[in-house]
């Protein structure tokens, strides 16, 4: 029960900082994409250190988060983040900064 609502909190500021990211810097489609990726990372670090179920994590961050609809083409790409995260041993700001540069990484090539 404590993990779901975690989750749904995390999501909500997820939607609350991607919205504000997108409107203060103006970023473009790809940035966008790469920030929302590197929060959904940064997200699994926590409700991982929190002992969320993997399977649970990936439902809530995957499967069934409307905020990242759009994001559909990147939902293999998704799920080995989330995977990849799960596992860091890091701190969750580190694992987001190596999911952004990786990404963009990806993006321009």
């Amino acid at each position: 029960m404590i993990g779901r609502h975690a989750s749904i909190l995390v999501a909500l500021l997820l939607s609350l900082g991607f919205n504000s990211a997108s409107a203060i810097g103006g970023l473009s489609d790809s940035e966008q994409a790469c920030y929302a990726v590197s929060m959904v990372g940064y997200d699994t670090v926590i409700n991982s250190d929190l002992g969320m179920p993997l399977d649970q994590v990936i439902d809530s961050m995957v499967t069934n988060n409307n905020a990242l609809q759009t994001l559909d083409i990147y939902q293999d790409y998704l799920f080995l983040v989330v995977m990849d995260a799960y596992n860091w041993e890091g701190s969750p700001h580190t694992y987001a900064v190596k999911t952004m540069y990786q990404c963009a990484k990806r993006q321009s090539s």
